[in-house]
């Protein structure tokens, strides 16, 4: 696979927006920059995909299987992939399934840190125990830990934003960006809210807990709701609250530090490899909201000095570790090892 072009499959269960979804967009620009050719296979059609099918690069890239495992067998042969790259625990699992038919190396990223109801607990414990016929990516080091292997830890990454003018501190919102579930503790940023009633919230998103979270919000907080890119909010956002119970390594935080914008985070998962206290952002104990809402206070306060020293800050540690052409080349790396291992095994 050395220098050579390959036709790589993205291949995913997926209807709606979220972090995978837009990590497989990342992917695929940087794959396709790097020479290779690339494809995004939905196991099922749910219809128009919102991010996939909204952009045009990712629209004429991304095909979708149909109602039984037969069908993708035969998309996976008719594409003539290479490579195959699962991501979430269904396609980990249907792929590995299949290998024995389309003996297709697989390389299967585990993005998942949260434990989620006993459905999702029962297929990410199927996903991790036949993940022996794989190599495997995890986005955290405490991911990988639960794989029980040697795995390739490959943290998230993006496509560095435009350059814009520099930040300032006039943006007006303390943000909440993510899925209203209760992983992400959409309920404790509402709690810290309350907290602070001088100062106003914002929540981006939807979700399971939607409704719940808005009938109990206070008055300083305010909903948007689901948005289809958060590419012109962020200019709004002067502070990122993440306020998660369980992690991987979001890529919303990765997101916010390109634009230099500083986060206030519980200290779980990967978070603490980009929220760097006093530098980035500010990591608190899990769950502590009293000692959360005092650092959102605390940042709320900062001068427009300090506010220019973290965005700068923030995009250099973006752009050396966490940029499309810094990781890239990583997960190059692991598709040559998978493509090399299949081929003497």
């Amino acid at each position: 696979m050395e220098n050579a072009r390959h036709t790589i499959c993205l291949l995913l269960d997926s209807k709606t927006y979220g972090g995978i979804e837009t990590h497989i967009c990342h992917l695929a620009n940087g794959l396709v920059t790097a020479g290779h050719r690339v494809n995004i296979v939905l196991i099922t059609d749910h219809g128009f995909h919102p991010v996939f099918e909204q952009n045009e690069f990712t629209r004429i890239i991304t095909y979708k299987s149909g109602k039984n495992l037969l069908s993708l067998l035969h998309l996976l042969k008719q594409l003539d992939v290479d490579i195959i790259h699962t991501h979430g625990y269904k396609a980990g699992v249907l792929a590995r399934l299949l290998k024995i038919f389309h003996k297709k190396p697989l390389v299967s990223t585990f993005h998942a840190g949260e434990k989620g109801n006993l459905k999702i607990r029962f297929y990410s414990l199927l996903d991790r125990l036949t993940s022996f016929t794989t190599y495997p990516i995890c986005v955290s080091a405490k991911i990988a830990k639960s794989i029980g292997k040697d795995v390739k830890v490959i943290e998230n990454f993006i496509e560095i934003p435009k350059e814009h003018s520099q930040r300032t501190n006039q943006a007006p919102q303390i943000a909440y960006v993510g899925r209203f579930s209760i992983e992400k503790g959409p309920d404790i940023f509402c709690n810290i809210a309350k907290k602070i009633p001088k100062l106003c919230f914002t929540m981006y998103g939807d979700g399971p807990m939607f409704s719940q979270v808005k009938q109990s919000k206070s008055k300083n907080v305010n909903f948007i709701g689901h948005v289809d890119s958060m590419d012109d909010h962020w200019k709004n956002i002067k502070l990122l609250c993440i306020t998660s119970r369980e992690e991987g390594l979001p890529l919303v935080a990765i997101e916010a530090l390109a634009r230099g914008i500083p986060i206030v985070s519980f200290d779980v998962g990967g978070l603490a490899n980009v929220v760097h206290n006093n530098k980035t952002g500010w990591l608190v104990p899990p769950l502590d909201e009293d000692k959360f809402a005092n650092c959102v206070e605390f940042a709320c306060q900062l001068n427009q000095k300090r506010i220019d020293e973290i965005g700068l800050f923030s995009k250099e540690l973006v752009k050396n570790k966490y940029s499309s052409r810094a990781i890239i080349p990583m997960i190059i790396q692991c598709y040559r090892a998978a493509h090399k291992a299949a081929y003497y095994a």
